[in-house]
């Protein structure tokens, strides 16, 4: 990475790109539904998944269902 400061390294110009964004704060991939901005197209996706209300992850002990694995795995935790 470039700026001054910060030492990650990358492999992939696309990788570099994305994380070059966390320090500028540019937002580019919009959420067709709600407008919500992020800095990468894969988390507007996972993003624009819970608008469709289906919940896949449920929890096999109290069979509580989560839209997105990352909410059903900090279910276990608690």
């Amino acid at each position: 990475c470039p700026v001054a400061g910060c030492s990650k390294a990358f492999t992939r110009a696309y990788n570099l790109r994305s994380h070059q964004r966390t320090h500028t704060n540019e937002r580019p991939f919009l959420c067709e539904v709600c407008g919500k901005a992020f800095a990468r197209q894969h988390d507007r996706k996972r993003h624009e998944a819970l608008h469709s209300g289906v919940k896949a992850h449920a929890c096999p002990g109290c069979n509580k269902k989560f839209a997105r694995m990352d909410a059903l795995s900090r279910h276990f935790k608690s």
